[in-house]
């Protein structure tokens, strides 16, 4: 009886619920700002654990050279995260003194070096898909090493 006094408020939830779109503004002042400085913080810190992880190796096995190899595809991509932002601040009010039209979903408007480098930049997937590739297989290894270091260990008390 208890499971499907759960379902009505869930029910509730979904009809009250609004569209939570992929790309949302950050507000005045304060939002682009400090999304800004958590890219610079999320760098700082990408940084720091390479340079450990470089200076200072735990071990030279597969899944640590996996997570430094997400670590460092995590940076170019917060790297690219920031020119984009950099770039979108720049262009933004090109487009908007250049006479360009929303055509169905789409700018026209003048092509230019900066709207060109904008446009490779949003295939941040290429640097991210990766890094969250490289992540999991370091996870997936160093879980294996566990399993089998408590296998090792169990088979000797027994």
């Amino acid at each position: 009886m208890k499971k499907y006094s759960v379902l009505p408020g869930f029910v509730f939830l979904l009809l009250w619920s609004c569209p939570a779109w992929a790309v949302q503004g950050h507000g005045v002042a304060e939002g682009p700002v400090v999304h800004l400085m958590a890219h610079l913080l999320l760098g700082v810190a990408l940084l720091l654990f390479l340079y450990v992880l470089h200076t200072k190796p735990p071990d030279t096995g597969y899944s640590w050279r996996s997570l430094k190899l997400s670590l460092l595809f995590f940076l170019l991509w917060d790297l690219d995260h920031l020119f984009v932002h950099w770039f979108a601040g720049q262009m933004y009010p090109d487009i908007r003194d250049s006479g360009a039209r929303l055509v169905d979903d789409y700018f026209t408007g003048p092509r230019t070096l900066l709207s060109g480098f904008y446009y490779l930049g949003r295939f941040d997937h290429l640097l991210c898909v990766p890094a969250l590739w490289f992540f999991t297989t370091a996870l997936r290894d160093f879980c294996e090493a566990i399993a089998t270091r408590r296998q090792g260990s169990s088979g000797q008390g027994g």
